[in-house]
């Protein structure tokens, strides 16, 4: 009954020790390195403990146990990091290249490049002269512009 207190008294402090650790709001909690080895150094010294009883060295069994449970806990922690990093960064590369794609995608080349709808041409008694010209595209814009509004390129001028 003596020893049933004890690890009872030992599991308490622990569960209470742990609580009070891990806390996903505050800005101090775990990492999911701490987190996976703090969880694997516990479970490695349980199945140590077991394992080392079994063969008449706890206090061994315990601290292999420990060990080896702290860098495999650790080492899946840091690979699930990993994993929630790249998920975040490919969803952002989504995100602006869904912003994008609509105003900056690259058009084709073509001799005779129509312009969008939403470049209409000015009145003729107001039209600009277009001076300068998308290489690529074959767009001509007014001097006023240095770069292509649709592209970003740098506009030249027409030869």
């Amino acid at each position: 009954m003596k020893l049933f207190r004890g690890s009872l008294s030992a599991a308490l402090i622990a569960v209470i020790f742990l609580a009070g650790c891990a806390s996903s709001d505050s800005p101090g909690g775990l990492t999911e390195r701490e987190g996976g080895g703090l969880l694997g150094a516990g479970l490695g010294a349980g199945l140590g403990a077991i394992i080392g009883n079994q063969t008449g060295h706890t206090g061994a069994g315990t601290a292999i146990g420990a060990g080896s449970g702290l860098l495999a806990g650790a080492l899946i922690g840091e690979s699930q990091r990993r994993s929630k990093e790249n998920a975040k960064k490919e969803m952002r590369q989504e995100m602006m290249q869904q912003q994008y794609q609509g105003q900056y995608a690259p058009q084709p080349y073509s001799q005779n490049a129509q312009q969008p709808a939403y470049q209409q041409q000015a009145p003729a008694a107001v039209q600009e002269t277009n001076t300068k010209y998308n290489p690529r595209t074959g767009q001509t814009f007014p001097d006023r512009y240095k770069y292509d509004p649709n592209t970003g390129e740098e506009l030249q001028y027409l030869r």
